[in-house]
């Protein structure tokens, strides 16, 4: 079976700039009926979140408060690339001490993703951070309320199982992560 066909792109118009995205709406053709048809598509940041790790395998996990849920979330750290950032890892490290306060002894690139490619431009960079060590209390951002959660790396299947964990973002990464950089290229 062939692979489809890209579709024509006839005009993008930019809707509103909600800061932490841009919502456009382009107008495109069908490649196989010619038909036109509108679609939305959301400009945002490239997004970075860290499984960061303590010298103990303490998983570092922060629990906040969702808009799109209404409750609380069980998630890592990570948040948006900021756009004067042009190193991808510095952003995610910013991120981790930010929000927890932990710097960490060494970090690997886990993956890329695309968070919702139907809508959405960016991509989702991974990282794993190993040998964490507090050195504050953290400096969250002004709309930030966090509650910092250290659990034990062999329980972070169960609260995934327990639906505790079950931020889609979160989960990738720690797919990423249980397949190993080497398991992705032997």
């Amino acid at each position: 079976m062939p692979e489809p066909r890209p579709w024509n792109l006839l005009r993008t118009r930019a809707v509103r700039d909600f800061r932490i995205f841009t919502a456009s709406t382009l107008d495109v053709t069908d490649p196989r009926t010619g038909t036109e048809y509108v679609r939305t598509v959301l400009q945002c940041p490239d997004w970075v979140n860290v499984v960061a790790l303590t010298p103990d395998q303490s998983v570092i996990l922060v629990r906040q408060f969702r808009f799109g849920t209404w409750s609380n979330t069980l998630e890592i750290p990570g948040g948006m690339v900021d756009p004067h950032e042009t190193d991808v890892q510095a952003a995610a490290m910013r991120e981790l001490e930010e929000e927890t306060g932990f710097v960490p002894g060494s970090v690997e690139l886990l993956g890329v993703s695309h968070p919702n490619p139907a809508i959405q431009t960016n991509r989702l960079h991974s990282y794993l951070a190993r040998d964490c060590r507090k050195v504050h209390d953290g400096k969250q951002d002004g709309s930030e309320d966090i509650e910092l959660v250290l659990v034990d790396r062999q329980r972070v299947a169960e609260l995934v199982k327990r639906g505790e964990i079950s931020h889609s973002l979160v989960l990738a990464a720690f797919l990423f992560d249980s397949l190993g950089p080497r398991a992705l290229t032997s």
